[in-house]
């Protein structure tokens, strides 16, 4: 087969291609502010400033504080401080066995460092979710225990696309701290009996610090309004390379108070909290592609109507074309609620093809997308397909981003009636 020379990038959800405007920021940074932060000299000076300008661009976009921003080597690393970093400090606060909540269709950064702490000493819940994708948040509350120091979910999956309900449950968390809710173990203990407290300021009765709420919002960035305290979240994952910026950068918010130990140790950067010299080109990329991420969001319609976007109105014409071709196609994790799924991810299962053969005959015609996440070994099938009953030897995801156009889909749509016609 003759490999197609124009090339079509459908898998946004995996990398987005950095943009221009973010080398550009990068390149005058590696010049002009060159120096190490820390350093007492004048360059180092400037480039400390130059820091804690990029630092309070991100906070401000999140409408947190700029010292709960946290920068990171990218969305892997923050999602390992944000667990492992807690039980750490739970630990040292005399809780012997912490408990952990997860989604059992979390990245693989969340599942194989929780499976970590497993075998470490801690306990580990995993939710299931039902065919969309979503978990149960009265499933969520019969699994708080009196040991329970962190629920960790993400806010889009990476998979499917499924959006999860993030504010209800952050509030049966705040119940939960509150001693509202019974831990599922002792009917005469809750959360309050034994977690460190908060004193209010109107000395009323107090309330615990656990369990935290920490989510992985990498996918959302770019389509959802990551608004901390309506939100209601204690940690918050962002990842560079998901929203058009450079790789290997990300930064995990912190609220303040937040009982957190480092996981990396050395020189006590980022407030002590992720030591080793700031890759301040890095970091400008990221400052840089938030800004503008935040310029593209606010001009999307309202979140009712998020279908209607550019990515959303791409999705639904690729789910049209794909019922035209083959009406047994399926919308993987497909929820008729538009609010419950990102606009930018649409996964399929097209019963009785090899789905890694149909990929490669696809990259032959100039289609590039995924069957799985890029994050799971090769020789791993999805645990997000499996967990919401899909087929996931016969499943494409494809992803839109910012430089898709409508004559890529028809391209795409092409391909895919011809290879199933061959």
């Amino acid at each position: 087969m003759i490999k197609s020379k124009r090339r079509i990038y459908l898998d946004y959800a995996s990398l987005t291609p950095i943009d221009q405007k973010v080398i550009r920021e990068m390149g005058k940074y590696s010049k002009q502010a060159y120096a190490n932060p820390s350093s007492l000299y004048m360059e180092g000076v400037l480039a400390k400033k130059a820091l804690f300008e990029m630092r309070k661009k991100i906070a401000d976009t999140i409408h947190s504080h700029s010292d709960e921003i946290v920068f990171t080597s990218g969305g892997t690393e923050a999602n390992a401080l944000a667990l492992e970093g807690v039980v750490r400090a739970a630990k040292m606060a005399g809780i012997s066995k912490p408990h952990i909540i997860i989604s059992n269709i979390e990245h693989s950064s969340i599942i194989e460092t929780a499976n970590f702490l497993e075998k470490n000493g801690c306990e580990i819940t995993r939710l299931k979710v039902d065919s969309t994708g979503i978990i149960s948040v009265d499933e969520l509350k019969k699994t708080i225990k009196i040991n329970t120091v962190l629920v960790s979910i993400m806010t889009v999956n990476n998979e499917i696309g499924s959006i999860q309900p993030i504010k209800e449950i952050a509030k049966a968390i705040r119940q939960a701290r509150a001693g509202k809710i019974t831990s599922g173990n002792n009917s005469n203990n809750t959360i309050a009996d034994i977690s460190p407290k908060n004193d209010r300021d109107d000395k009323s009765e107090s309330v615990s610090i656990y369990p935290l709420f920490h989510t992985d919002a990498a996918q959302a960035f770019l389509y959802e309004e990551l608004y901390i305290e309506k939100l209601g979240i204690d940690l918050m994952t962002l990842d560079g390379s998901k929203i058009y910026g450079p790789r290997g950068i990300g930064c995990l918010f912190v609220k303040r108070g937040t009982p957190i130990q480092p996981i990396i140790y050395g020189g006590g950067q980022e407030g002590g909290m992720r030591s080793g010299t700031e890759n301040l080109p890095a970091i400008a990329g990221f400052a840089k592609a938030v800004e503008m991420a935040r310029r593209e969001r606010g001009q999307l319609e309202k979140k009712k109507k998020r279908m209607s976007t550019k990515s959303g109105q791409l999705r639904n014409i690729m789910i049209a074309g794909l019922k035209k071709i083959r009406s047994d196609i399926m919308v993987n994790g497909e929820n008729n609620d538009i609010s419950k799924h990102s606009p930018h991810i649409l996964n399929i299962s097209i019963p009785g093809v090899d789905n890694e053969f149909f990929l490669f005959q696809l990259d032959a015609r100039g289609i590039a997308c995924s069957i799985k996440s890029s994050c799971l070994r090769d020789e791993e099938e999805s645990y997000v397909l499996k967990a919401i009953g899909a087929d996931s030897g016969t499943s494409i995801r494809f992803s839109f981003g910012r430089w898709t156009k409508e004559k890529d889909i028809t391209f795409a749509l092409m391909a895919i009636e011809k290879i199933l016609s061959d």
